[in-house]
């Protein structure tokens, strides 16, 4: 065997028959540039530029394996004893508590600033006439006098 025979061996070691069949349909339609025997290493890499699909492929399913495993492993329902579960609705009741009495809070110091802003007294408000609702509910409409 020869030194040239044996680079080929080498270069070509774990290729599939597949990957070499394409490599070489594609070096047959002049993908390499030039008209002469490729060397090894250029064999080499058509081959591998010929299994480049199959290999993302391959890798895609081996991860998205991977993710069904991940969420398996992290959805594996877990019973929760009574003392827990009272822990979490107690604190869950604390925090909205709280959340809402923020926001009343929040209004009301932004409505005060808004009638101090417009000097609008609960005098004046107490002036304001009621206005009827009408049964439909469109908006009532102003009606000029001419």
């Amino acid at each position: 065997m020869e030194l040239h025979e044996a680079g080929y061996f080498v270069a070509l070691e774990g290729v599939t028959k597949h990957g070499l069949s394409e490599a070489c349909r594609a070096i047959l339609r002049g993908r390499l540039g030039h008209a002469f025997y490729p060397s090894p290493p250029e064999l080499r890499l058509q081959c591998d530029e010929a299994m480049k699909p199959h290999r993302w492929h391959r890798d895609r399913e081996r991860r998205e394996m991977q993710y069904i495993n991940e969420r398996r492993e992290n959805n594996a329902h877990v019973q929760r004893s009574p003392a827990a579960i009272a822990r979490q609705q107690k604190a869950y009741k604390a925090f909205t508590a709280g959340y809402e009495a923020d926001k009343l809070e929040a209004g009301e110091a932004e409505r005060a600033e808004i009638r101090a802003r417009y000097g609008i007294t609960d005098e004046a408000v107490a002036h304001l006439p009621d206005l009827e609702i009408p049964s439909n509910f469109e908006t009532p409409s102003i009606r000029s006098k001419s």
